[in-house]
């Protein structure tokens, strides 16, 4: 489905730049402090980016096979059982990323209907920053869901690692 993989890249794209946004704060405010102020409320920026990255990463990650993955397991396994585990993995991880989209979309919805604003010296409406998890955590989702498919039909998802789906279920 490369209509999704571009959305997978364009959500590893913006993990990338709140990174690199991170990195311009913090050289802001070093740039800052050398010149006797401050930059305001750039650690809540920062927090705020640095969240942002970890969520628009997590879908780009999966989709490049980056994420944790217990091989070990099926060295102990037979053969004939690598193809279930991995339909049973891809169910548990759509699963709690459904779980996770479904929090993340009502915490959100929740601080948008009661008008929070941040704490710190710039008043922002909490929606906007939470908003990443929201899009990251659905994005997610939907990369498990295609997962999912892609392991039933013993067809590579991951597009990152040297093993993929089709050669582990044989």
């Amino acid at each position: 489905m490369p209509f999704l993989h571009h959305l997978y890249r364009i959500s590893g794209l913006l993990s990338a730049v709140s990174l690199t946004f991170i990195c311009g704060l913090i050289l802001a405010q070093v740039v800052a402090r050398n010149l006797g102020t401050t930059v305001r409320d750039a650690e809540e920026f920062a927090a705020w980016a640095m969240s942002a990255a970890g969520f628009f990463g997590l879908p780009y990650a999966l989709h490049q096979g980056a994420h944790i993955r217990v091989a070990v397991v099926t060295r102990f396994v037979p053969k004939a059982l690598h193809h279930p585990m991995e339909v049973a993995s891809s169910v548990i991880g759509l699963v709690l990323a459904c779980y996770l989209a479904w929090y993340c979309s009502s915490f959100v919805l929740e601080s948008w209907r009661f008008k929070e604003l941040s704490q710190g010296l710039v008043p922002v409406p909490m929606w906007i920053p939470q908003l990443p998890m929201v899009i990251g955590s659905v994005l997610l989702a939907v990369a498990f869901a295609e997962r999912l498919l892609c392991v039933l039909r013993r067809r590579p998802f991951e597009v990152g690692s040297g093993d993929d789906v089709s050669s582990q279920a044989e």
